[in-house]
């Protein structure tokens, strides 16, 4: 039998085997990868529609809260209106204060557009303003409602015949717990409210807002049936579950949903199963093509490859039966053996130098447990020594032109032991030279400097790229080795300065200020971060870093680090502890000596300013506005002054002009001096009415106007009749 089961390599039923072989495996392949793609494609699919629901729930919820927000502010901003707090705090009750209040809510109601109607409430008893006036039926619930609050943030809902109101007010109680003893109530219609804020226009996706116990707020294009089957389905899986699947009037629908607790409501998100699986399965087709495309490449690639085997075998069987197989292999397999044995030989001695290399530098680097390496030997050989640190603009020397400077250096100085150490990725390479001391050739300054300078120019002119070096002094004795490397080091960090050139010296640099940075120096440069003018800070990096160049460059390492710390403290609201700030140091001072050159500080050095003049702007942004809010409590308290204006307001709170302008009319919806005048004219108008003693003049002078003609042409603009004309129905 089992003879059956042999094949011969050169029959053509092989060919057969190794077509079925070859097609198997790519079917069974195809198979594997394509379920495992669908699988995939599944999983993702769903895990991405719930994501950008999210995100849309998230969206809404932000909007929500910040318009919620808002409307708190402005009660808290009516709150401190001369109108309202006479209404809650006097007791006493005019027409004149009726008609102010009146029209500052109806003015807010109409803004706001949202609003119907304000209610303000004290001692049981409830007045409304605004465009809309409540029904009966609204009354009654807002004044059975507010009683049963239980926080002076609760919000809560009215329905009647014509809608929903949500209701937020700001009150005030006698002590916690207690019934509100007066307050205001914003009542928002929750149809405008939807219409402004959600577009239902998408017919694959309907937004829904529920409240914390279950009442809907928001309800999208769905009708009350569907809307109870949401709710039940709601309150029945939680919060935490994922594209439920929920079936209205026959169609299937994805829902997910957010809870905002700090708002007390839900947000949810239908989306139409229909649609989406239509979307799925013209992404589908298209994956199927792709597939079976893939199929018949991978079963003609299998053909090809059958045939590339099969017909070289079935070639080199029919010449080993002729005897011809041996033609020509000798020769071929001799060059290949001779290519292998260079390949290998090539990788060894790679392996080798880098080892070299790596123990050289982990002694001069300062390893106490190593002895000198034999390359770096000198008294027992009677031999001398100089280090050469090259490096060019690139912060990676490539190794072909590390090659090439030790084949130019070889050139040069062909009587002289040379030896290149350096670490993978390196922007620089360490050679040393040595030569008997008997010949003293680099004792020879002016001989040495012609031939490393005649380096450089070959190099130059070879690679177009500039070379840099540093030299040593002569080397007689072992324990020079190792400071005279760290000179090296230290000059090519002046490379961060872009003070780099031909044949540095530690001589020269020696004489540099060791002395302390004055902090002084950046003082302008934080100033204007200070201010947020991140343009006007880096104008004046290239000047800092010009004075710092003039300094030993481990003092501009630290005074950097230091300035680093400063930038990132220049924030108004950031303030470090002193370890947190050695820290900042440290971290700073790593990063600054990994820098390589003069960009890479300018663009760390920018980086930082850019994001402390962003966090600067921000905060003086919040407080120009707080400013704002006390300027207009400024204006409402001296008004009357004949010395207030608008430059006198900015500059008391520490803002331009324009820009204290711009937000006072944004704020206001009025211009400053419109603003002035109508206070001025309101207090005008309460003087005529209560005392009669005072004449038109007299009246004009105290509230701050310069003429009477001026005054009587202002106050019959807003009010619609003459000063006289009040007065003498006072005296009426």
């Amino acid at each position: 039998m089992r003879r059956y089961f042999q094949l011969d390599i050169a029959d053509k039923k092989y060919r057969s085997v190794l077509l079925l072989s070859y097609s198997t495996i790519a079917v069974l392949t195809i198979i594997i990868l394509l379920g495992g793609i669908f699988s995939w494609f599944n999983t993702h699919t769903r895990a991405v529609i719930y994501d950008m629901s999210m995100e849309q729930l998230k969206n809404l919820d932000t909007v929500v809260a910040n318009t919620l927000d808002m409307y708190r502010i402005q009660l808290q901003t009516a709150w401190q209106d001369s109108g309202v707090k006479e209404y809650f705090y006097t007791g006493e009750e005019s027409w004149e204060n009726e008609y102010l209040v009146g029209n500052y809510f109806y003015k807010m109601c109409v803004n706001n557009r949202t609003a119907d109607y304000v209610c303000l409430f004290r001692e049981g008893q409830y007045q409304y303003y605004g465009p809309h006036y409540p029904e009966e039926q609204e009354k009654r619930q807002i004044e059975e409602l507010i009683p049963k609050t239980e926080n002076d943030t609760q919000q809560f809902l009215i329905e009647t015949d014509s809608g929903k109101n949500l209701c937020i007010f700001l009150t005030e109680r006698s002590a916690v717990g207690a019934e509100p003893d007066k307050g205001i109530v914003y009542s928002l219609n929750l149809s405008e409210m939807e219409r402004q804020m959600i577009s239902q226009e998408n017919e694959d996706s309907v937004f829904l807002v529920f409240s914390d116990d279950g009442q809907e707020m928001m309800t999208g294009k769905l009708d009350a049936g569907r809307l109870d089957r949401v709710r039940e389905q709601l309150m029945k899986d939680g919060r935490g579950k994922r594209n439920q699947e929920m079936v209205l009037d026959g169609r299937k629908y994805l829902y997910n949903s957010l809870y905002q607790e700090e708002i007390g409501m839900r947000f949810v998100l239908l989306q139409d199963y229909q649609v989406l699986q239509a979307q799925m399965n013209g992404i589908w087709k298209v994956a199927v093509a792709c597939v079976i495309v893939s199929l018949l490449a991978a079963l003609i690639l299998a053909v090809f490859l059958t045939n590339r085997l099969y017909y070289p075998l079935e070639e080199f069987f029919e010449r080993l039966h002729l005897g011809e197989a041996s033609v020509g292999e000798g020769e071929y397999s001799r060059r290949q053996a001779e290519m292998t044995s260079e390949r290998i030989i090539s990788q060894i001695h790679m392996m080798s130098q880098q080892y070299h290399s790596d123990e050289v530098l982990s002694f001069l680097n300062g390893d106490e447990g190593m002895e000198i390496p034999m390359a770096l030997k000198l008294s027992d050989r009677n031999e001398e020594a100089r280090f050469l640190l090259f490096w060019t603009q690139k912060r990676v020397l490539e190794r072909a032109c590390m090659e090439r400077i030790r084949g130019l250096l070889t050139e040069n100085f062909s009587g002289c032991k040379l030896t290149a150490f350096q670490e993978p990725c390196s922007p620089w390479i360490l050679i040393c030279l040595k030569d008997p001391v008997r010949i003293g050739a680099l004792e020879k300054e002016g001989w040495f400097g012609e031939r490393i300078d005649q380096v450089c120019r070959q190099f130059a002119e070879e690679k177009g790229v500039q070379l840099y070096y540093a030299v040593s002094g002569l080397l007689r004795e072992e324990t020079e080795i190792r400071p005279a490397f760290q000179e090296l080091q230290t000059l090519q960090k002046y490379h961060l300065l872009g003070q780099s050139g031909q044949g540095m010296r530690a001589e020269p640099f020696a004489k540099r200020e060791k002395m302390e940075i004055p902090s002084r120096i950046y003082g302008e440069y934080l100033n204007a971060v200070k201010k947020g003018d991140a343009e006007e800070a880096k104008k004046q990096l290239p000047g800092i870093l010009k004075q710092l160049s003039g300094f030993e460059i481990h003092k501009v390492l630290l005074s950097l680090a230091g300035f680093c710390v400063s930038l990132e403290q220049s924030s108004w609201e950031q303030e470090q502890g002193g370890r947190q700030r050695q820290e900042k140091f440290l971290e700073h001072y790593i990063r600054l000596s990994s820098l390589y050159d003069l960009s890479e500080l300018e663009e760390y050095l920018g980086r930082l300013t850019e994001e402390a003049c962003l966090e600067n702007s921000v905060f003086q942004e919040k407080t120009l506005r707080m400013n704002l809010l006390d300027a207009v409590e400024y204006i409402r308290e001296h008004y009357r002054e004949d010395a207030i204006s608008v430059e006198q307001v900015a500059d008391r709170f520490h803002m331009s002009v324009s820009y204290f302008s711009k937000l006072f009319h944004e704020y206001t919806g009025m211009t400053f001096p419109e603003f002035i005048n109508d206070l001025r004219l309101t207090y005008a108008k309460e003087l005529l009415l209560s005392d009669r003693d005072l004449n038109v003049k007299r009246v004009a002078q105290l509230c701050g106007f310069g003429t009477t003609s001026y005054f009587s042409q202002q106050f019959k603009k807003k009010f619609g009749i003459s000063p006289s004309t009040v007065r003498n129905i006072r005296e009426k």
